[in-house]
């Protein structure tokens, strides 16, 4: 710049001293050979101490990156616009933001001279947008902690705790996705563990939860990446495909989990081994909804764990049928009970000597409006489920009961009666009244048959229950042990509940005929309970020859088709009737079989 020039430059300083900018020029060697007053008011830092120096004296960060990108600008002369840095005032030491701008200048020949620049205080500017950036920073902070915690209650809504897997909430939702999406399927499976009650009571629920953390990974690894398994409470699981479904893959994947879940699982100081039941059901968008694909899942784990638990059904239309008759069933049970439906056959019982008749079996019926007559197979479970049973064996006792005043009042004597007794019926605490107040008439005897003997090993420690059995035996009732070689009755369970008579299965004494060992076996226990002084009665005889059969390995009594089916009410009376008439003029029969048949 020529000295001409200069002049007319810094006549400026009266434009100067009214704007908020301020003027600086330097040297070839970048030093200072001018700045306006502004610049001296602004800054705080006197001329005197600025001239003839370099400008980067009182920078704050002359070494950094943006200082060195300036420092390029400045040796290849380039002009430059908006380069902020930091300055520190020698007066107080305090901090001042900068802003300058600069344009390089040559002489006539084209020589650099130096720069001639504008500058200007930012320093407000550039606190608030501190201020602003360690706001932002500090929200974004709090952003992440809110995402964090938002995760967190989302895995805790959506996740079980103990396993780790997508509990009953992610379930739903994911199968109403998955029905909700265009030609969505989906195969469900519904998985129930078995035995695990066993682990939790008897080992504990420490235990429990390592059984159930290990059953959680083993499903898993057997799903693989073709579906995701969900624990949705207990010991209930539930496993979504959603990919190439077909009901092979979904039985084959069934398939794995029950081999994965058969292999012992290691505890702290023992092995156990469980099962696993697995129903399934698939359902297809526009055609199922989830409640239905559900339930359809729920029917069919029940049939698997009705056939024998640890195995795979799928649901079929049979079991569908099935299981809409059981509803029906279920839903008239009520209203059965009201309308007098349920009724009483009677099955003879005779000495396997004599052939005398030696008592009854009163046999539960129902005369269903729609359904015809049912068997108790058809409707006793269901009304267990209800929690009605034990009103079905209450009016069963009546009508028994009832049928013998009318054998009386005929002249017919029937020295017994035998009622059977679920176990909910036998730990009612107004049982042993309702048998007091029934039972009027002691000249036939009252023979009380317990069911379900493999709940009866488990409860019959129950106060509820030994107090009722000694009840009943105190005012002259006997206790009869049904359903013995079933496969649901132990010995240990027997001797615990010391019945007055034991009752066999023909088929069980069939099965025994033909092998010498087992004929042994029951024989020997036939030995074991007589020494106790519990006799024998063998039930679903249907022959002479079976007649023989159990009379060689130690019965006394027997019942069946041979002697007679179970009778309705009047067919039973005109049964004893010529039953007496017979007496009258004739003995047994070889075999025991009474002539008036």
């Amino acid at each position: 710049m020529t000295s001409q020039n200069r002049p007319h430059f810094r006549n400026l300083e009266d434009f100067a001293g009214i704007a908020s900018d301020w003027f600086w020029e330097t040297d070839h060697q970048h030093r200072f050979i001018y700045f306006s007053n502004r610049m001296e008011q602004v800054t705080k830092i006197s001329r005197a101490d600025v001239l003839g120096r370099e400008r980067d004296i009182f920078a704050a960060e002359p070494s950094g990156a943006a200082w060195q990108a300036h420092l390029a600008d400045l040796q290849a002369h380039r002009a430059f616009r908006n380069f902020e840095y930091r300055i520190i005032r020698p007066t107080d030491g305090s901090v001042m933001w900068l802003r300058i701008a600069g344009e390089p200048q040559f002489d006539q020949a084209g020589a650099f001279t130096g720069y001639r620049g504008t500058g200007h205080d930012v320093t407000r500017e550039k606190v608030a947008m501190m201020q602003l950036e360690q706001s932002n920073a500090a929200l974004a902070i709090r952003n992440r902690e809110l995402d964090e915690a938002r995760q967190a209650l989302e895995q805790a809504a959506y996740h079980d705790t103990l396993t780790g897997l997508p509990n009953r909430r992610a379930f739903e939702r994911a199968l109403e996705h998955c029905l909700g999406t265009a030609d969505g399927q989906v195969a469900l499976l519904h998985l129930d563990l078995d035995r695990f009650k066993w682990v939790n009571d008897t080992l504990g629920h420490q235990s429990g939860d390592a059984v159930l953390v290990t059953a959680a990974q083993r499903i898993s690894a057997a799903v693989g990446d073709g579906g995701q398994t969900y624990r949705v409470g207990g010991d209930e699981f539930m496993v979504l495909l959603t990919q190439g479904i077909s009901a092979n893959l979904a039985h084959q994947t069934g398939t794995a989990i029950v081999t994965a879940l058969t292999r012992p699982i290691d505890l702290a100081q023992r092995q156990v081994t469980i099962g696993i039941s697995i129903g399934i059901a698939t359902g297809s968008a526009g055609q199922d909804t989830a409640a239905t694909v559900i339930a359809h899942a729920d029917v069919a784990l029940y049939e698997a764990k009705r056939n024998g638990r640890n195995q795979v059904c799928q649901i079929t239309p049979q079991i569908t049928k099935r299981m809409q008759i059981k509803r029906q069933i279920a839903a008239t049970i009520p209203g059965a009970l009201e309308r007098g439906e349920f009724t009483a056959y009677f099955q003879p019982q005779a000495d396997i000597e004599t052939g005398e008749i030696v008592g009854a079996e009163a046999l539960v019926r129902w005369h269903h409006p729609e359904c015809g007559l049912l068997q108790p197979a058809d409707f006793l479970d269901i009304a267990a489920e209800m929690g009605l049973i034990e009103d079905i064996d209450r009016q069963v006792l009546r009508l028994a009961l009832a049928v013998v005043d009318k054998l009386q009042a005929r002249g017919l004597n029937l020295p017994s009666i035998s009622v059977n007794i679920s176990a909910p019926r036998l730990m009612d605490p107004r049982l042993p009244d309702d048998v007091a107040s029934t039972w009027t008439d002691r000249r036939c005897g009252l023979s009380i048959e317990l069911l379900e003997t493999i709940y009866l090993d488990d409860r019959r420690e129950v106060p509820q229950i030994k107090e009722n059995l000694q009840q009943l035996r105190d005012m002259g009732v006997e206790i009869h042990s049904d359903d013995f070689g079933s496969g649901r009755a132990s010995i240990v369970g027997l001797l615990k509940v010391q019945p007055d008579r034991l009752k066999i299965e023909c088929r069980m004494i069939r099965t025994a005929l033909r092998d010498p060992r087992k004929s042994k076996v029951i024989a020997a226990i036939l030995e074991m309970t007589r020494a106790l002084g519990i006799a024998a009665t063998a039930e679903g005889v249907e022959s002479a020859k079976d007649i023989a059969a159990v009379r060689d390995i130690g019965c006394v009594y027997y019942q069946g088709n041979v002697l007679a089916p179970p009778l309705q009410e009047a067919a039973f009376i005109a049964f004893m009737s010529r039953q007496k008439m017979a007496t009258k003029t004739k003995t047994a029969g070889r075999d025991g079989l009474p002539f008036c048949l």
